[in-house]
């Protein structure tokens, strides 16, 4: 109970000080380049994770808008 009472006066008797000491801190404009880097990050692995659909695209509307090649039949020999 002692310690307890002891944390909670060091708590009340210290926090305004604590309080200035985090309003001194602060800096302006400088906290947003953290977030910029993570959406950066976030950006890049969408557009990595584009690529190959973006390639099966092509291929579906290359496949579908292209000539066709024409099949030879091969005969096949029986053993």
């Amino acid at each position: 109970m002692n310690t307890l009472l002891r944390y909670a006066c060091s708590v009340v008797l210290f926090f305004p000080a604590y309080s200035w000491a985090a309003e001194a801190g602060q800096r302006e404009g400088g906290g947003m380049v953290l977030v910029y880097l993570f959406l950066a990050a976030c950006g890049l692995i969408i557009l990595l994770q584009l690529l190959p659909v973006l390639a099966m695209v092509f291929a579906l509307i290359k496949g579908i808008f292209g000539k066709r090649q024409e099949t030879k039949t091969v005969p096949v020999k029986h053993r």
